[in-house]
């Protein structure tokens, strides 16, 4: 079994940038939606649900603009901790994933 972090091999397919900024753009847009039906309602003591949920869906937005900026910049699919690849099949999964099995599964120990 490969790490996560593993030099991508053959079998690994190929990202396209372009569906990757499409993916990404849809899911911003998805989410900018959601906080914006939130807003009225997503005050601690009115809907404490609506708040936590608009905080959470805030952080995806910052997460979703950072993959953003990695693909404009070239290093889309690198790990931000340990700078190894980011197996395809979790980008595909995550496509804003910034972090690889690995160093993830430090950060939630």
């Amino acid at each position: 079994m490969l790490a996560d972090n593993a030099a991508p091999t053959l079998a690994d397919p190929p990202l396209d940038p372009d569906e990757i900024r499409r993916a990404l753009d849809t899911e911003l847009e998805r989410r900018e939606a959601l906080v914006e039906e939130l807003a009225p309602r997503a005050i601690p003591n009115v809907d404490p649900v609506a708040y936590m949920t608009a905080a959470a869906t805030r952080r995806e937005i910052d997460q979703i603009r950072a993959a953003l900026g990695r693909l404009t910049a070239g290093t889309f699919g690198s790990c931000i901790r340990c700078g190894g690849a980011i197996a395809a099949g979790r980008l595909e999964v995550l496509p804003h994933a910034e972090t690889c099995i690995d160093c993830q599964s430090h950060v939630e120990s």
